[in-house]
């Protein structure tokens, strides 16, 4: 009795057609956690509305502090975009280059003989 029991636990572990990961279950999710991530950032904006002096660079004037807040943390998104496109390309040169010479630009690991 034990033995068939054990052949019905495999089967329910299977998942049955369209119940496994799609793009669309993906895409789906990551709206989900952005429409929370865009409520969270309004009521922070709502409830920091106290009006800062700002000086960037030759600029100065007042703003929201949430306000001020957010473009601080845009500029620094796209300092770390930058930086990380910048890094992407160098790899990408450094393996095109590799592959113009010839050489592999990282050896696969060599997998154990079987026994």
């Amino acid at each position: 009795m034990a033995e068939g029991s054990s052949g019905q636990d495999v089967e329910a572990e299977k998942p049955y057609p369209g119940e496994r990961s799609t793009r669309l279950s993906g895409a789906w999710t990551a709206l989900v956690i952005g429409i929370v991530i865009l409520v969270v950032i309004l009521v922070f904006i709502l409830q920091n509305l106290q009006s800062v002096e700002v000086h960037f660079l030759f600029t100065q004037g007042h703003l929201p502090l949430a306000v001020a807040l957010l473009f601080a943390m845009i500029l620094g998104a796209v300092v770390v975009l930058a930086f990380g496109a910048g890094r992407i390309l160098q790899l990408r040169l450094v393996a095109r280059r590799a592959r113009h010479k010839g050489t592999p630009a990282a050896a696969p690991a060599a997998k154990p003989p079987a026994e």
